[in-house]
């Protein structure tokens, strides 16, 4: 009897436990749910806060970008701008080169042909009488007509070339200058001292400092 009691009594606390646990898991459960959903509310907001946070500075950043670009674009534009006047400027300035360098050609030949045309407009009267000298010693057959007409002929081209500041090379008994006289010939028997002009095989000639040609001589060597 006394057995049968406690065994009734520990059934009916087993019950109790049972239908304890059952009312006590439906609370935590929706607590817990209770609690999550908040959790997932705060994670969403915080999610959405920080989207949005980000949204705003890769707007910015955006913003600032292209910003960029634009201000880089327009550099780019005045630079083309700058290259573009540069190559004008370039082709001007080239255009008048060689116009200038054109007119100074002509000018040059103008000039070249005006000098050439009056020296031998001047060289044409010593032309007429070197003709008239032969053709007196043709008519005549006198030697010393022809030679004094040659002679006259000489001396008025000596005149025109003068006029013109061309002068004769000085070169015999001279010591040899190789800036005024080309030696093409030496003398090993000649009393003059060595290195001077013994004779002078063709005249030269100079206009001012300028030679315009060298005179040909023969040189004194040392024996």
């Amino acid at each position: 009897m006394r057995r049968k009691q406690i065994t009734e009594t520990v059934r009916r606390f087993w019950n109790a436990g049972e239908n304890l646990n059952r009312r006590a898991v439906p609370t935590m459960s929706a607590e817990t749910t209770a609690n999550n959903d908040d959790l997932i509310t705060e994670d969403t907001e915080t999610t959405t806060e920080t989207s949005s946070q980000n949204m705003t500075e890769s707007g910015k950043d955006n913003a600032s970008d292209a910003g960029e670009i634009a201000a880089l674009r327009a550099e780019i534009e005045s630079l083309k701008q700058q290259v573009s006047e540069g190559q004008d400027a370039f082709l001007r300035a080239r255009a008048d080169y060689m116009n200038l360098k054109r007119r100074a050609e002509e000018e040059r030949d103008s000039l070249r042909s005006y000098v050439t045309g009056d020296i031998l407009t001047r060289l044409l009267p010593v032309i007429d009488n070197f003709e008239r000298a032969l053709v007196a010693a043709e008519q005549t057959k006198d030697y010393d007509k022809l030679i004094g007409g040659v002679d006259a002929v000489y001396r008025q081209l000596q005149t025109f070339l003068q006029k013109e500041g061309v002068q004769t090379i000085e070169a015999l008994h001279q010591p040899f200058d190789p800036n005024l006289h080309n030696a093409v010939l030496r003398d090993e028997d000649s009393e003059e001292p060595e290195n001077t002009v013994v004779e002078e095989l063709q005249r030269g000639y100079r206009l001012g400092d300028r030679v315009l040609r060298a005179t040909m001589v023969k040189v004194a060597v040392g024996k």
